[in-house]
């Protein structure tokens, strides 16, 4: 059997046409706001109760670790169950975490462990969320509109999670205090869990072949023996290790305590960054999938470790968020074309444990970057560790282009692998 690449570039909005795709980018736009508002609170309010780097660093990982160590059951579960049911769960789970945090702030009640904790519980949540919202869009749309959807998808949580989000946040925060910001994001959740009940889609549960360990195998064999996953994945890793996730504390800590930037600063930095995404996320609505498209996205992603590297020499806050939006913009670009083409090569039975597999490998170090990178910048300096993180990065990126079976994909027509043993 086989699986081609579709060519065809429908309109850039022609997937909101579709009722239940409507309903999920609606729910979703709405929550990426709450998120956006979230994002900023969150950094900030580490930083307010905490009293080094590293404490922001323990408050970022803590929502890290368990997305990473849960993602693999988060697959195996969302292929077993309704992938809406596992959607309506975690925005349930999130809604509250986040909402008893908004409580405790409003008593002057918070402690660091407790914000900890927090973020350990939204990450939990987040590792069946995230499979679940992947593999649901084969379901809502035809082949030819998934690049699109993905880039509507992105272009919605870029727009509010990446620049109206932060942006309010920075003034809810600096404003009227830390747990509106909070609740806001609680009510978010509402929203998209409405949207979702709203949804026409019934999907059956799917056909249960063996334990969950064994259908958790079978998603790892089906990576295993896919050569253009599992050489991507390793260099995804690598470079997230190094690159974008030591930049989730060094970005914080470079607005606020080196080049003293305010909260709405902060806000204001990430705001151009989503800024660029969402222009990202049009031009692939608008444009398509390149014929090249593993090359390319492999190259947007190693110009966004230069954007990094170069944030290591920003002499105030304006630069930071100009070379910001120029990482969070390929960044977003090369995601799309990633997402789609996973959509339309792998088989939907194992989307979502290969989905979190993608997750689980892409990410599995990027706790550790966190702490590594509040750790280095706390001994060497911020502005170094920006340097070494951006350059190395960008290296990892231009090598894995390299790596033989990582542009099968660019292939007219790509081999779908056996799942069954070798």
């Amino acid at each position: 059997m086989t699986m081609s690449i579709s060519n065809r570039t429908p309109g850039a909005f022609e997937s909101l046409k579709v009722r239940d795709f409507a309903l999920l980018w609606s729910g979703q736009t709405v929550s990426s706001l709450g998120d956006g508002v979230f994002t900023i609170a969150l950094a900030l309010t580490a930083l307010e109760i905490g009293h080094s780097p590293i404490d922001l660093a323990y408050v970022l990982a803590a929502r890290a670790v368990p997305s990473v160590c849960f993602a693999l059951l988060g697959g195996v579960v969302v292929d077993r169950v309704p992938k809406r049911l596992a959607m309506l769960a975690s925005d349930a789970v999130r809604g509250i975490a986040v909402g008893i945090v908004a409580l405790l702030i409003a008593n002057h009640r918070l402690q660091l462990w407790q914000l900890i904790v927090m973020s350990a519980v939204f990450g939990t949540a987040d590792a069946f969320f995230g499979p679940a919202s992947m593999s649901i869009l084969p379901e809502l749309l035809d082949e030819s509109q998934l690049v699109q959807g993905n880039a509507l998808s992105q272009m919605s949580g870029q727009l509010t999670q990446g620049l109206i989000g932060p942006a309010v946040g920075g003034l809810i925060v600096a404003g009227i205090g830390y747990a509106w910001s909070f609740g806001i994001d609680a009510i978010s959740f509402v929203v998209s869990a409405v949207c979702l009940l709203a949804m026409r889609i019934r999907t059956q549960r799917a056909k249960i072949h063996g334990s969950a360990f064994a259908e958790a195998m079978e998603g790892i064999t089906y990576v295993r023996q896919t050569r253009w996953l599992i050489a991507s994945l390793f260099g995804a890793a690598l470079a997230n290790f190094v690159g974008m996730t030591p930049l989730t504390v060094l970005l914080p800590l470079l607005v606020r305590t080196v080049l003293h930037g305010s909260a709405l600063s902060l806000g204001l930095v990430f705001a151009a960054g989503g800024a660029a995404g969402v222009l990202a996320s049009l031009v692939v609505a608008r444009m398509g999938a390149p014929r090249l498209r593993v090359t390319v996205l492999w190259t947007a992603y190693a110009v966004g470790g230069l954007a990094i590297l170069a944030m290591a020499f920003a002499p105030n806050v304006w630069v930071v968020g100009l070379l910001s939006a120029i990482e969070i913009g390929l960044f977003i670009y090369g995601d799309v074309l990633w997402v789609a083409m996973m959509q339309e090569l792998v088989p939907r039975d194992v989307l979502g444990r290969v989905s979190s597999l993608v997750y689980l490998l892409a990410f599995s170090l990027g706790p550790l970057g966190i702490l590594l990178g509040g750790a280095v910048a706390a001994g060497i300096g911020i502005r170094e560790t920006l340097f070494i993180s951006g350059l190395v990065s960008t290296i990892i990126c231009l090598v894995v282009i390299l790596i033989p079976g990582v542009r099968d994909p660019e292939r007219p027509v790509a081999a779908e692998p056996s799942i069954g043993p070798e």
